[in-house]
């Protein structure tokens, strides 16, 4: 008998939708003792019956028969006259024999007690039932249109074009205590900043640091916080659109924070839809460590690596000796007048982690001692010193906050530096600027010093244009071109 190649495949899926109800019906029946077989189940066995057997079941229906039922629909529409008894190939009926021969053998097993007696046989006829329905859609469903591959002229040549990605710390949204716990939480719960156990750590970051840490530090952003906002986040935004202007509208410049808005994710994808093909990022930490430039480079590459279409991506050195960045930091300085003393601030770091490879305090080092130079200070008038330790384990030493103090008696007019911050934050307005100054007062200081970070100063937009390397067809300045960090 003959019949549309339509009719056939509407045929087709008929049988696999009788056959699917079919099943689901005996199963239903089997579970809920509605035939008389067996007494109706519990509510815990016919729950976890029905939710298993329906699961797999919609999982081997989307993804095993469905490819059963493509093969077959595609096999029905290539016959040139079709008949009746072709609506399944030969296999398919020996392989519809073997499952009743399987559905006698499960009832016998039922019966038997085994496989969770009537209502565990059940769920697996359900699960079949199921199956069935769930891929019986493809011999109704119209497929979808191909994609049309031929191409009747070469596409254009892609232009390469690169977009340079600023990247900070970051800094909570607000100065409230719900903010400020939001950023603490994924700042601390880094394990590149804090390198212990992660389940003991998870504990006493939740509930011992962040409840009693939330408040007082949003008392401390409060004293800093100005009208639009974080000075960190300001300054940043303030330096992205400098260096945008300077590099020119050939180059898109993002920023993005390692911890809160603006997010890293975001800032690359405002690149990518910029046109960029490759990315150089450039986080704003001139001193290399594990806890800062190693985890943006992490980050970084974690966001790319989840993208279809990866931009090329070249990390920029640290520029702790960079000669522009010295000299950007020292003019800075020379802004506020001479100092009989200048102590240079780095960010403090746990000894543990130099013992382990942090080439941190190396760098820290050689930015101290070329600054000291570049101003024509004696080393006995100058000193490294470290702030805003964590913990009770041992830190980087001398501590700023024990040494300035010490120097009031000596030194009436203190100067101090923090060329590891690129941008004013709490770190340097209220540790240094608010709290150290009130103890070298306490101790007998005439005037402390802070000289303000690099900001958005000219010199700071000059020296981070001179970083960058020359981009491939002119896209960036020509300039010398700096070595660049691998990803590893």
């Amino acid at each position: 008998m003959r019949v549309t190649s339509e009719g056939l495949r509407r045929l087709a899926g008929g049988v696999w939708v009788a056959v699917g109800l079919g099943l689901s019906i005996v199963g239903l029946r089997f579970v809920f003792g509605w035939g008389g077989e067996a007494a109706r189940g519990s509510t815990l066995g016919i729950t976890l019956a029905l939710g298993l057997g329906g699961l797999i079941g919609a999982l081997k229906g989307k993804y095993v028969l469905s490819r059963t039922a493509r093969r077959n629909r595609r096999r029905i529409e290539r016959l040139a006259e079709p008949r009746l008894w072709q609506v399944f190939t030969g296999r398919f009926y020996v392989l519809i024999l073997g499952m009743m021969l399987l559905g006698r053998g499960l009832r016998a097993l039922a019966a038997a007690g085994w496989l969770g007696g009537y209502v565990g046989v059940g769920g697996i006829y359900v699960g079949i039932g199921l199956a069935l329905l769930v891929s019986s859609s493809i011999y109704f469903l119209r497929p979808p249109v191909p994609l049309d591959t031929r191409l009747e002229r070469s596409p254009a040549a892609r232009q390469r074009r690169r977009g340079v990605l600023l990247v900070n710390l970051g800094s909570p949204s607000a100065p409230t205590r719900a903010a400020v716990r939001r950023f603490l939480r994924e700042f601390l719960g880094d394990p590149r900043v804090v390198e212990v156990n992660r389940l003991l750590w998870a504990f006493v970051l939740n509930v011992m640091v962040l409840p009693l840490r939330s408040g007082r530090s949003a008392a401390l952003y409060r004293s800093i916080w100005g009208p639009q906002g974080s000075p960190l986040i300001v300054h940043s935004r303030r330096l992205r659109e400098l260096l945008a202007a300077r590099l020119g509208p050939e180059v898109p410049v993002a920023l993005g924070m390692r911890y809160g808005e603006p997010a890293l994710a975001d800032a690359i994808g405002e690149l990518l839809d910029a046109g960029c093909t490759s990315v150089h990022v450039l986080p704003l930490f001139p001193q290399y460590s594990n806890t800062t430039t190693g985890s943006v480079v992490e980050r970084v590459a974690r966001v790319c690596a989840r993208l279809r279409h990866q931009p090329s991506l070249s990390f920029q050195e640290p520029f702790f000796e960079d000669p522009q960045y010295i000299e950007a930091v020292a003019r800075r300085a020379e802004e506020c007048g001479p100092a009989s003393f200048t102590v240079f601030s780095f960010h403090g770091l746990p000894e543990s982690y130099v013992e382990r490879g942090d080439p941190y305090l190396e760098q820290c080092g050689r930015t101290a001692w070329l600054l000291a130079q570049r101003l024509g200070l004696e080393r006995g008038q100058w000193e490294l010193a470290f702030q805003s330790r964590f913990g009770d384990e041992p830190w980087l030493q001398p501590f700023v906050d024990e040494l300035v103090p010490a120097l009031a008696a000596e030194h009436p007019r203190v100067r101090v530096l923090a060329p590891g911050f690129s941008a004013d934050c709490l770190e340097t307005l209220e540790e240094l600027g608010i709290q150290l100054k009130e103890l070298f007062r306490e101790a007998g200081g005439e005037e402390l010093v802070l000289v303000p970070a690099l900001n958005d100063h000219p010199a700071w937009v000059e020296a981070l244009a001179s970083m960058l390397p020359a981009g491939e067809a002119g896209l960036l300045h020509e300039s010398a071109p700096t070595r660049l960090a691998s990803t590893a």
